[in-house]
This record gives structure tokens, sequence and C-alpha cells, in this order.
């Protein structure tokens, strides 16, 4: 070839224009899956076709897999379509579907593309692990979008020059990104971890739709996402807005169409491997592989009238093709985080609802009444420590002219006990306060055996206006398990974070990093409680999962529910002017987590242990202790005849072990 044929070739290809096909159509003809896929090779819409309804809607084409009934089998008219939101499970290639958008949008009517993330980490970490990869394996893209790695490309990690259009990767914390340029085409990735409002100039969900105004219908805008919390899920609020599209599977055995629904998978008590979903015709039971053989003659369609220009789809995890995600692993997953959650924790089920059903966890804290949980009070009394009790935490709540000083008690799965409340008065800015925390740390209190325990990990808040007295007292009794705590400025952090070093001035002496500050992800800690006392409400007197003795007056519960959770602003709230019930509960809560402790995470073995010191069931001095492999030994400090006669060294911490109970050697290094 000359090279005046190879100029004209090269420009008949340039002003060419772009073959008009649908996203299902060129993910079929041109997108290779890379490697290191879990299927690699050309993709096949044969394998996932319930996404394809959901790409004839996104390119605004009429689709051959939706209908407007059952009976109706005439093409779907798309055009009026502008955004498509997808509420979807894990593990059900709704993130490729977003890439395959982005593919059809620069190789098919090239325009601007905005693709907008949780965090600038977050559109980092795509660009690497899902658009490079795309890429790379897909001749089609490779050939219009250049390595950004060359030097000359013009391109960086975040900005892709192509034929016709750009693609900017940008943040949705950062409102200026989301307002600057007009665009034909948005992505917005996972919106359920975006921000309600941005830098106080509005939802950047909308702000990111607004620059496609000047394309009228042409704009396309997908959105999809993981839902999160009833009433806060921006994904939840977009398939509410749009037509409420569900995929309709036909019974194995009488034909009937529905869409799969969690209720209806059944199996034996115990057996999850003999799942089998029932008809809501027929009532007939048959197996996963039975029911998704129906797929090619399965269908999307509507289910509400919607706002006239958005499609939803709602898409669980049960759809996943044969192999991905079988559903006897998912009523496996369903049995197991059902227990945790009637033992009060609910992390696995809200995981469940949201990555598997692809549902909105609801949160109940506004439905806890103070009268009800009082009316669960117990029969022991403050300073007295139940049985099952086998470890102590403390938080300090520092407030103007005193310290609240709530000591808590720990047991096998997180149950959970009020052991005592005190009030010490004082300016903490003075030393007198913090000479009489230090009496009740150091003061043992006495359980039914007759065994004395002592407070193993202190948290004290460090975020009001005693800061630097907080990190001076900490300083001194780091050794003894005291720390200073700090809620965290982040939603939806851990419990209890990665300290920070932080300095503390004494008398004009600065001691770098003199004190560890320990983060704490408050609303994190406020959904487990609250769980909690959910939970509560329908269990049994032996099931109970928060204990309260019975010499606590209105104003402890009162304060205890002194919060809600408001989903709109997405935080919690103050219903009453003290809270420092709720907020010492999380403290302790962050206590238990400590590593110090990690009572979560504690084997029975290691709460048997506990027990055998603890609450021995047979005084016999000739017993022997039970065998402890890779456990510190610890002593019972037995009480002796004469409290002048008691050896002290019982009652003191120890650098490394942090209460008079040795922890196991293996706590801090889980």
């Amino acid at each position: 070839m000359g090279a005046t044929d190879f100029f004209i070739r090269t420009l008949a290809s340039a002003i060419k224009p772009d073959a008009r096909i649908g996203i299902a159509e060129w993910a079929a003809k041109h997108r290779i899956l890379p490697p290191d896929s879990p299927e690699p090779g050309r993709w096949r819409n044969e394998r996932t076709p319930y996404l394809v309804g959901i790409m004839d809607a996104l390119t605004g084409r009429p689709s051959s897999v939706t209908r407007r009934s059952h009976d109706d089998t005439s093409l779907f008219s798309n055009s009026h379509i502008r955004w498509v939101g997808l509420q979807k499970g894990h593990q059900l290639g709704g993130s490729a579907l977003g890439e395959n958008f982005i593919g059809h949008s620069i190789t098919s009517a090239a325009g601007n593309i905005l693709a907008v993330f949780a965090t600038k980490d977050d559109a980092e970490k795509w660009e690497m692990d899902r658009f490079e990869s795309m890429r790379t394996s897909t001749p089609e893209l490779r050939r219009r979008v250049r390595d950004s790695g060359k030097k000359g490309s013009d391109n960086t990690k975040l900005r892709k020059k192509f034929p016709g259009g750009m693609l900017n990767l940008v943040s949705a914390s950062r409102a200026g990104r989301l307002k600057s340029t007009t665009v034909r085409y948005v992505l917005l990735e996972e919106i359920d971890e975006y921000l309600l409002n941005v830098d106080g100039q509005g939802n950047p969900i909308t702000l990111a739709g607004n620059r496609t105004s000047n394309h009228g219908k042409r704009a396309k805008i997908f959105a999809n996402s993981t839902p999160t919390v009833k009433g806060r899920s921006q994904i939840e609020m977009l398939y509410l807005r749009g037509d409420q599209r569900r995929y309709f599977v036909p019974c194995p055995d009488c034909g009937a169409p529905q869409y799969f629904s969690w209720g209806r998978l059944r199996w034996e008590e115990g057996k999850p491997e003999t799942a089998v979903y029932h008809c809501e015709a027929c009532g007939v039971g048959n197996a996963e592989h039975l029911w998704k053989a129906g797929y090619d003659q399965a269908y999307w369609m509507p289910t509400a009238a919607g706002d006239g220009e958005t499609a939803s789809f709602h898409l669980s995890a049960m759809y996943a093709p044969i192999g991905w995600r079988p559903w006897c692993d998912a009523a496996r997953d369903w049995i197991n985080a059902s227990a945790k959650l009637a033992a009060g924790d609910p992390a696995d089920m809200i995981a469940f609802v949201n990555n598997f059903l692809a549902d909105c966890w609801e949160d109940r804290s506004a439905q806890v009444k103070w009268k009800e949980i009082q009316q669960r009070q117990e029969a022991y009394k403050l300073k007295q420590i139940p049985n099952g009790c086998l470890l102590l935490t403390c938080a300090v709540d520092v407030q103007p002219g005193r310290l609240e000083v709530f000591t808590d008690g720990w047991g096998r799965g997180m149950e959970n006990w009020t052991i005592d409340v005190q009030v010490i008065h004082g300016d903490p800015s003075t030393p007198a306060p913090w000479a009489e925390l230090d009496k009740i740390l150091e003061t043992p209190l006495r359980n039914s055996f007759g065994i004395d325990m002592k407070i193993q990990v202190t948290g004290i808040d460090s975020g009001g206006a005693n800061t630097q007295e907080v990190y001076d007292y900490c300083r001194l009794r780091q050794h003894m398990g005291v720390f200073a705590l700090k809620g965290a400025s982040e939603r939806r952090k851990p419990i209890i974070g990665r300290p920070s070093q932080q300095d503390v001035t004494v008398s004009g002496t600065t001691f770098k990093n003199g004190v560890l500050l320990w983060p704490i992800g408050t609303d994190t800690a406020k959904e487990r409680i609250f769980a909690a006392l959910n939970a509560d409400a329908a269990a049994d007197r032996v099931g109970l999962r928060m204990h309260f003795p019975a010499d606590l007056g209105d104003e402890f519960y009162q304060q205890l529910v002194a919060e809600i959770y408001n989903p709109v602003k997405d935080r919690w709230e103050k219903i009453r002017q003290r809270n420092e019930v709720l907020d010492c509960k999380v403290y302790n809560l962050a206590c238990a987590y400590h590593p110090r402790l990690r009572i979560n995470v504690m084997t029975e073995r290691e709460w048997a242990y506990l027990e055998s010191v603890l609450e021995p069931r047979v005084a016999d001095l000739f017993s022997q202790p039970l065998p402890t492999e890779g456990v510190s030994q610890a002593e019972p400090a037995a009480e002796p005849a004469h409290d002048e006669q008691r050896d002290e060294s019982r009652d003191t911490y120890s650098a490394q072990g942090g209460g008079w109970i040795q922890p196991q050697s293996n706590w801090m290094g889980r």
C-alpha cells in the first residue's frame, strides 16, 4: 500500500460515521474480557441475558426483551428514556454493563463522557482495574484511546481523549468537577456511597445530570448501585422515580411468569443444599438450574408508571448465572446471618439484604421506646456483676463541670450488662475529678463467686473542651488500658479504627506523639446498639442481649434513646438534650472491640478459660487448672480473710497484660 492509499484510507476511516448499534450488540461484537476475568474471552449476552434489556434502555432503542404487559410481545420503545437506574446485588455483571456503556459511548455516537465515583481513590481504582483492562483487551477501544502511560498520548489516569470527545473521571465529593463541562453521557457508579450534599451546592447526582441538559433526550445517564439504608438510599429513590422494571421468568411447570422473591425459596430445616424455588401460581418447587433454563423466555416489564424519562431496574443476586452464586450458598448465608441477628449482631444480615437481595436495610432506631426498655430491667443492682459477665470496660464522657463514668460488662456473643454509673463533679481542667476517676478505675468489683474483677479497657472522649486534659491523663495510663477516643469525621467507619499519634503538652513541655487517639465509628456503633435493643424487644428474658439493673431511673433510659437516625440527612440526630448514656454505650462498645480485648472475636476456649477463673463451679483446692495452650496463665484474685492482708500485686495492671486477668497472648495479634 502506497502512502497515498494509506492517507486516503485513514481519512475515510476518520470521517466514516460510527455504526449505529446498541450497547448489547456492541458488547457482543467488540468486547473482549481480559484473561484475569472470571470468564475471559468474547462477551456473551447469553451468559447474562437479564443485562440486555437494561442495555437496550440505555441505548434508547426498541427492546425485544421488554414488555408492556405479559401478553404483549411487540417491541418495547425506549425512545423517551434519559435516565437509567439499576438497583443491583453483587456478582451479576452490573459493573461490566457500565463498562459496556462507556465503551459504546466512545466508539459509537461519540460524545463527552463524565464518570462519577464516590472518591478520587475509587476513580483511580476503576481506571486501573476496569477501564484500562477493557481498553487493552478490546481492539475497538485500543485504537481510539491511547495508553496514558506513553509519552505524547495527551491522556492521564483521570482524563481520556478519543475522536469525538473526552472521558473525565471525577469524585462526587467535589462540586466544581461536577458542574464545569457539558457532556452527553454520564456514568454514576455506586451512588449510595455519594454524599447527599456536596460543598453545600446540592446532590452530586443532580449536579452531574444537569451537565447533560443541552443534549435533551440524546443524553444518557446510567446510575447503578447496591442499596444501603431505606430512606437514605439514592438508588432506591431513583428506582421509585422510574418505571420499576422487574425481570419475569416462566415457571418450569406451569409457565406462569414471575420475578424472584426470596420468601419463595425454601429448604429442609438445617439443609440449605435442598433449596428449591416455589412457583407463586402452582406452588411447585423446582431447582435453580430448571428455573434459569427459562431465561431464553424471560423479559423485563415495568410495574409502575414512572416519571416518563427514567427506566429503573431491580436485580437481586438470585438471578446470577448458574455457577456464580448458587441458591444453596445464599440459603446458608441467610441461616448464619439470621442466627447472628437473633444474637443482636445485624452486620451479616444487613450485608445479605443489601448485597444479595438488592434491597434496603430498614433502620428501626426510631421505634425504640425508653419505657419498653425500662420494663426489661432485671433484678440485679448497680455494682453487682451477674453470672455470665466475664469482662469489664469503662467509658468516660467529659462534660463541663463533671465526668460521666459508665462501667459495662461483657460475656459470650457480645452480651452486655450495665454494671455501674457514676458522676464525678468538678472542673475537668483541674486535677480533682481525674483523681476521683483513678479511684474508680483502680477499685475492683466483686462478682457473686467472690472474685474481684477490674476494668480491662477504659475509653475517654477527647472531643470536648478538655482535649488536652484527656490526652495528659491517658498518656500516663496507656499501659493500664486507658485510651483517648474521638468520633470519626467520616460516615460508616469501623467501630474502632487505627489510632493516630497526638502531641501532649504538659507544663510547657511538648511530648511528640505522646498519646494514641483512637477514632470511633459512632454511627456504626449506634446502629449495632439499636439493632440489639430492637432484637431484645422480641426476645424472652433468657435471650436478652442488653441487660439493665433495677435501680436506674427514667433519665438513664431517656438518654439511651436520645437520638434517632435521619435517613434524609444520613445522620443521627438528638431528640433530647442530654445523651451521655448513649455516647458511653458507644464508647464501651468501642472498648470491647479494642485490640487489647477484641471481645467480638474471642473463641469459646477463651471464654471457657475466663469462666473457669471468674466463675469456678467447684472450690477445690486440689483441682488442676484447665489446660491453656498459648494462653497466659492468670491466677484468680481470691479474697483473703482480711483486706489488709490482700496481695496488692494482684490488683495492679501490667504493661503487657492490661489487668489482673492476663489477656491471651494472641489477642493483640488477631
